[in-house]
């Protein structure tokens, strides 16, 4: 196993635990990846155009989310934002150029906007489920959530709707695009050179390795795979030191940020078909799904109890408040207690050990054929 930091929280996986056969682990396996014999250039060429694809798709979601027809719009465009902010984050490592900076905030900010109306969709669209359902306890409460959020929706989407329209995207993918096409590393003029990825082999001569790191100069100093693998670590220790604190309560949303920054990273490896990649981000897309109801009943909690802060409501519907006030008590207690047995048995999973080494592989820039 690759050593470093990565160790910490693998601490608390099972000792006696057995690897399985290497045959059925597909992590630790090392076939010949397609990008064995592409350069550094061709790689970021590889992740321009998948930015690009994100920055179309970014554009095209706008429309969509202004005819509000549906709450799907607000929720990709948000996704879209984020996947095309760390393929940034990947052609230009820090320091990006200032220009770069600008519209990746612009990016973060298009997020933000739609934060609120996506809660309260996704809220309206839970209440829906549990009151269909034949038996619901406290339905009376759950009722009276349904409709108070329908009296919101129009005052937030119309807000949201406003402050998207001042972003003015059309013109943010205007000056993207001709800044990712014209000043990205992809379109830099370099010599040939393998790249050395975990699951590949480097060059075998090491003197025309040597040439070729000379007579290459990536931006920033590093290469592709050394970029990724920077980045790859930073963000596993990030979600590391989070993980250690997921007993607490106030931890567990630090530790959703973290799952889905280290998610789309390891989106773009996925991408490049980088072996082990896909197992690793199957993982993290559970682990957010789960992380993600979690905040969701969290946000509907808060909700709850603004509803019923309203002097009116607890004037004329005491005894709906109590009940209202005891539904929330219930959710949190039992979404929390859910959440934290899920992350117990998750953090000593042989996925997430299988994980851990991956990303330990990588950031020690060991190839996983000696593992």
């Amino acid at each position: 196993m690759a050593k470093g930091n990565h160790r910490e929280v693998r601490t608390s996986a099972p000792s006696g635990t057995a690897s399985p056969p290497a045959a059925a682990d597909a992590i630790h396996q090392a076939p010949r990846s397609a990008f064995e014999e592409l350069s550094a250039p061709e790689v970021s060429k590889r992740v321009l155009k998948l930015a690009l694809k994100q920055l179309d798709r970014l554009v095209a979601l706008e429309p969509k989310v202004l005819r509000d027809e549906s709450i799907e719009p607000a929720h990709n465009l948000r996704v879209a934002s984020r996947r095309l902010q760390g393929l940034i984050d990947f052609l230009y490592p820090a320091p990006a150029p200032n220009g770069v900076r600008k519209l990746r905030r612009r990016l973060k900010k298009a997020r933000e906007v739609l934060g609120e109306l996506r809660n309260q969709d996704v809220m309206a669209w839970r209440i829906e489920r549990v009151l269909a359902r034949r038996r619901t306890a406290h339905r009376p409460a759950w009722e009276a959530a349904g409709n108070y959020l329908r009296e919101l929706r129009p005052k937030i989407a119309g807000r949201a709707h406003r402050k998207l329209t001042r972003l003015n995207l059309s013109e943010l993918y205007v000056r993207l695009r001709r800044e990712l096409t014209d000043s990205s590393p992809a379109e830099t003029t370099v010599v040939s050179r393998v790249i050395a990825f975990p699951d590949e082999r480097a060059p075998a001569d090491p003197i025309t390795a040597l040439e070729s790191e000379a007579s290459v100069a990536p931006p920033q100093g590093t290469d592709s795979a050394g970029r990724f693998s920077e980045r790859l670590d930073e963000l596993w220790q990030d979600f590391a030191a989070k993980a250690a604190s997921h007993e607490e309560v106030s931890g567990l949303h630090a530790l959703r940020i973290a799952a889905k920054r280290l998610r789309y990273l390891v989106e773009v490896a996925a991408e490049l078909e980088v072996t082990g990649s896909r197992e690793a981000l199957l993982f993290l897309r559970n682990l957010q799904g789960k992380l993600g109801d979690w905040h969701d009943y969290q946000v509907l909690g808060s909700t709850m109890l603004a509803m019923v802060a309203h002097r009116d409501f607890l004037e004329e519907q005491l005894s709906l408040a109590i009940e209202v006030e005891q539904l929330v008590l219930t959710l949190r207690s039992s979404r929390t207690r859910s959440c934290q047995r899920y992350l117990r048995q998750t953090f000593r999973s042989l996925e997430y050990r299988r994980m851990a080494d991956w990303i330990g592989q990588w950031a020690a820039r060991r190839p996983l054929a000696t593992v």
